[in-house]
């Protein structure tokens, strides 16, 4: 299983979607977040030309800043759920081949001092509800 995270600092650049077309297949992912794209939306079209196999989710951009898109691929995940935050987005996939089931949240705060508290917290409240799951299990 192989994964990335990049702050492309902007989807609309141009060139930059056969670059991160590239980046996907080059490197064989299977899943990738995308920070700051700075996009409000996406086409379906922009979606599958990246990689067609992936299930997409977007979290908008707030002005200039933020922005994330996060793709699983289907081949390999089912994806079980999709959460939108306010600096994040969430999925809990299970993968195809072992049923082993996991969650994996992309985030991204604005460079700007504004939210950087509710943002901080945002990341405190989501690493103590993760170890308290696998603290249960254990």
């Amino acid at each position: 299983m192989i994964g990335a995270l990049w702050n492309v600092r902007g989807l609309n650049k141009e060139g930059r979607l056969q670059c991160i077309t590239d980046f996907v297949s080059d490197n064989k992912l299977d899943f990738v977040g995308f920070q700051a794209t700075k996009k409000n939306n996406f086409q379906d079209s922009f979606l599958n030309y990246v990689h067609r196999d992936f299930n997409w989710k977007y979290l908008r951009a707030e002005g200039t800043a933020g922005s994330i898109l996060v793709g699983c691929n289907e081949r390999k995940f089912d994806v079980l759920a999709w959460q939108l935050g306010k600096y994040s987005v969430a999925t809990t996939v299970r993968n195809c081949l072992d049923n082993f089931t996991w969650r994996l949240i992309f985030v991204y705060g604005s460079p700007y001092d504004k939210g950087k508290v509710e943002l901080y917290n945002f990341i405190l409240l989501a690493s103590k509800l993760y170890t308290l799951k696998i603290s249960k299990k254990l």
